[in-house]
């Protein structure tokens, strides 16, 4: 399984409602490759739940704010108001997935090679 497979079977893990920044996404698979997630998820992730990977702070993807809020609406994600563009946020701390079972994740996709 190539990289880009295991964060694309992580983006697909995560449950209705609940979120992941880039960096989670990366730290579950053993890497600190957050912009390689954004830059997988940038080319393929169109197919997958791409607004459950959120940027830091509880931030929708650039360029898709206004497009995932209605997916965030349908599906009870929780949002919080915030001053600048694009006006909201995910409640990160709230909403942030939290795996059963991180290390069994880890195991199965050893980059360390």
């Amino acid at each position: 399984m190539s990289f880009v497979d295991d964060v694309l079977e992580v983006v697909d893990s995560i449950p209705p409602g609940q979120v992941l920044s880039y960096g989670d996404v990366a730290a579950l698979l053993g890497s600190r490759g957050a912009r390689a997630v954004g830059g997988i998820m940038r080319s393929y992730g169109h197919a997958h739940p791409w607004w459950r990977v959120v940027r830091a702070g509880g931030l929708p993807p650039i360029g898709h704010e206004a497009s995932a809020r209605p997916y965030y609406e349908s599906e009870g994600t929780p949002l919080r108001a915030i001053s600048r563009e694009p006006g909201y946020a995910v409640d990160y701390a709230v909403a942030r997935w939290r795996p059963s079972h991180p290390a069994a994740l880890h195991e199965r996709t050893d980059h360390s090679r």
